[in-house]
């Protein structure tokens, strides 16, 4: 009653994980981190007041763009850190734990830098 189609293995069961990780449609990319700014923090009414996404992502691109890893900074939606008068920001990357900070002032974003750069 049994079939025998159900018993043979798939053909090339092996090998296709193998292509789908490293083949199509997967690229490499030319960068080693991404960084995260929240881009909702300053629309809520408790968000900041002084500082943007926009001047944040401006500012951690000058600051740690081209440290290793190389990370790209990108704008995005709600992170669900929600901080008080601050913005939500996460880091994960080749080699790095993944990392959250509140920025609130200048500071923030420097120790955050550092932080990283100390892995």
């Amino acid at each position: 009653m049994h079939s025998e189609k159900a018993n043979t293995p798939a053909p090339d069961a092996g090998t296709a994980s193998e292509s789908t990780a490293l083949g199509e449609p997967f690229v490499k990319p030319k960068f080693g981190g991404v960084m995260l700014v929240c881009g909702d923090c300053q629309q809520r009414s408790s968000g900041p007041t002084k500082h943007s996404a926009k001047d944040w992502r401006s500012e951690l691109k000058k600051t740690v763009g081209h440290q290793p890893p190389r990370w790209r900074v990108v704008e995005c939606s709600c992170l669900g850190l929600c901080p008080r008068k601050a913005t939500a920001v996460a880091a994960a990357g080749t080699g790095v734990p993944v990392r959250l900070a509140a920025l609130r002032r200048k500071g923030d974003l420097e120790a955050f830098a550092a932080g990283l750069a100390a892995k």
